[in-house]
């Protein structure tokens, strides 16, 4: 069995080797594609539903990376990600909302009023809008509504001991926008079985065996 050792040895620091190159290979790919996402901007485009699609390429990180880089800076999203056992993804947009002009009529002219005409703006900050109103109804204006949204996915437990379940959570800035339907799904990428560290471990050690004889 001791004529075996040395060749044992070899393998071991031969899988190693090979793991730890692999792991270099996804760090480096993992940079250059960080570094593209960072000067990515959003692109606009109309999906097959026929509604506008805005994209962006994402960020790739690891628990480390994600504390360095993006919770370090932002207690807020630091504060939610504390509610998750582990995070798989996490999504903030900004969005405005834009109408140009709303006319609403009266149902019944107010013609035995004076003729009127009163007009104001009305800016808050979550929303905005211009109004003008007259014997014959409402209009308003320039209306915009905005908001910051998160979502994160991840699993959470009850307590630290409890049973992971996989959650996704929307949240918005505007306390007058309600997400009213969720629907998410997670695609679970499975690792070829070749591409185990074990295998090749197995694979080194059969094929010194075999090169030993």
């Amino acid at each position: 069995m001791k004529k075996y050792i040395p060749y044992i040895i070899i393998l071991l620091l031969a899988v190693l080797l090979f793991l730890s190159v692999d792991k270099c290979s996804h760090e480096y790919s993992q940079g250059i594609s960080n570094a593209n996402a960072l000067t990515d901007t959003i692109t606009h485009f109309t999906n097959r539903l026929g509604t506008q699609t805005a994209s962006i390429a994402m960020l790739e990180f690891d628990n480390r990376q994600l504390k360095n880089v993006v919770l370090s800076k932002d207690r807020q999203l630091q504060a939610l990600i504390s509610e998750f056992s582990k995070v798989h993804t996490v999504v903030k947009y900004k969005t405005q909302t834009v109408l140009d002009t709303v006319f609403v009529a009266y149902k019944q002219p107010l013609d035995s009023l004076p003729v009127f005409e009163r007009a104001g703006t009305v800016s808050d900050k979550w929303y905005g809008f211009n109004y003008r109103t007259n014997n014959n109804g409402l209009i308003i204006s320039d209306f915009t509504m905005q908001t910051e949204t998160t979502i994160l996915t991840g699993t959470k437990r009850k307590w630290f001991l409890g049973k992971e379940t996989l959650i996704a959570d929307v949240i918005n800035t505007n306390p007058y926008i309600t997400v009213t339907d969720i629907k998410a799904a997670e695609v679970t990428i499975t690792v070829p079985w070749y591409k185990k560290w074990y295998v090749w471990l197995a694979a080194g050690i059969l094929g010194g065996f075999a090169a030993a004889k």
